[in-house]
C-alpha cells in the first residue's frame, strides 16, 4: 500500500492506540467538519472539537454553518481570539490604536465604529461588576456549546478571564450586544476559515 495515510486516519490511529483521549480539528468549514465527523465515526472515533476564530465582532461560525454543525453533531466549538486581540476590551481607542499587524486590522476608523458597542459592553459589565473582557467572554459562553480560549499573558489576566464564569448575561443582553455588533463591519484578515 504505497498510498499515504490521511491526517484523519492518523488521528483515529492515535485515538485507538490510546495515545490521545480525544480528537479535534481547527478552522474546519462546515463541509470539512461534516466529512471529518463522518469519516472518524466510521472508525468509532468521536470528533470532540473544532477550534475557530469566534467573537462578538467575528461571528462567521454563526453565519457559515460551522456553529450549527457543531451543535448538531455534538462537537464543541472552541473559540480562539474571543476578545478580538484586545479590541473588545476597550484597551484600544481611535486615538490609541494597536501597533503592528493588529493595527492594520483594528484601525482608528474601525475603532471609532466599535465605540458604541464597547460603551454598551462597559454598561452591561457595570451592572454585574464585571470587566468588558468578562462580558465578551460570557457572551460566547451564552451561545451554548462554546468554550472561549483567551490567551493569558500573566496570572492577573487568567484571574480576569476566570471571572467570565459562574454567571450569565440575560437573553436580552446577549441579543442587544449581537444587534449592536451587526452595525460594525466584520473584521477580516483571518482567511484560514475558507479552507
Amino acid at each position: 500500500m504505497g498510498q499515504r495515510r490521511g491526517y484523519l486516519d492518523g488521528l483515529a490511529d492515535a485515538y485507538e492506540q490510546g495515545l490521545v483521549k480525544s480528537v479535534g480539528v481547527s478552522n474546519y468549514s462546515e463541509k470539512r467538519l461534516r466529512d471529518a465527523h463522518e469519516r472518524l465515526k466510521k472508525r468509532g472515533v468521536p470528533l470532540a472539537s473544532n477550534q475557530v476564530n469566534y467573537s462578538l465582532i467575528y461571528r462567521n461560525p454563526e453565519e457559515n454553518g460551522v456553529k450549527a454543525a457543531c451543535d448538531e453533531l455534538g462537537i464543541t466549538l472552541i473559540a480562539y481570539s474571543p476578545i478580538a486581540q484586545g479590541a473588545l476590551t476597550g484597551k484600544y481607542t481611535p486615538a490609541n490604536p494597536p501597533t503592528g499587524p493588529r493595527g492594520r486590522i483594528y484601525t482608528s476608523d474601525f475603532l471609532s465604529k466599535l465605540q458604541p458597542l464597547i460603551n454598551k459592553i462597559r454598561e452591561i459589565g457595570g451592572s454585574y461588576d464585571k470587566t468588558p473582557t468578562q462580558v465578551v467572554l460570557n457572551w460566547l459562553i451564552c451561545q451554548g456549546n462554546v468554550v472561549p480560549i483567551p490567551g493569558a499573558k500573566n496570572a492577573e489576566q487568567a484571574r480576569e478571564f476566570a471571572g467570565a464564569l459562574g454567571w450569565l448575561l440575560t437573553e436580552q443582553e446577549v441579543e442587544e450586544l449581537r444587534s449592536m455588533a451587526r452595525e460594525v463591519k466584520p473584521v477580516m484578515g483571518f482567511p484560514v476559515e475558507k479552507l
